[in-house]
């Protein structure tokens, strides 16, 4: 059983973490400004070069959304031949998604234009904000355990 102090360490932990959570979204967001992806858009293609390859249960398991999403996502994606799409030899049902070499090529030129989207609006207040929400997290998980 929890006592009050706990209660509360964990509460503003979690307040502390969504914190954290809306600071580094918003900062993404500016980042994507410049590309033509959407955010899921983006994590997709993050995701299938992180992991090599996916299926539309797993991206919609990673991103929690339903596989309906993921469908429309990626079918804007094949058809911008950033990604293609494998039927498995054992069970035909199942669909490897994978990045083609544009896409590859894509997500290195895409993180060079976030990098660069993030310099050009001095996100150094929103970075130097981000650490410190961080290392109050980190205190506050310290108090927890």
């Amino acid at each position: 059983m929890l006592n009050h102090r706990q209660t509360k360490n964990q509460f503003e932990s979690l307040t502390t973490l969504q914190a954290i959570q809306n600071q580094a979204y918003q900062m993404l967001v500016q980042g994507l400004a410049k590309t033509d992806f959407s955010m899921r858009e983006w994590g997709i293609l993050v995701y299938l070069e992180q992991h090599g390859q996916a299926t539309a249960s797993e991206l919609s398991d990673a991103f929690t959304v339903t596989r309906t999403l993921i469908s429309r996502n990626t079918w804007r994606l094949i058809q911008d031949n950033l990604i293609q799409s494998q039927v498995n030899q054992t069970d035909r049902r199942i669909m490897r998604l994978t990045l083609t070499i544009n896409g590859q090529e894509t997500v290195q030129k895409s993180v060079r234009q976030v990098q660069a989207n993030l310099k050009e609006s001095n996100q150094s207040y929103n970075l130097n904000k981000l650490t410190k929400q961080v290392e109050t997290l980190s205190q506050q998980l310290a108090k927890i355990n």
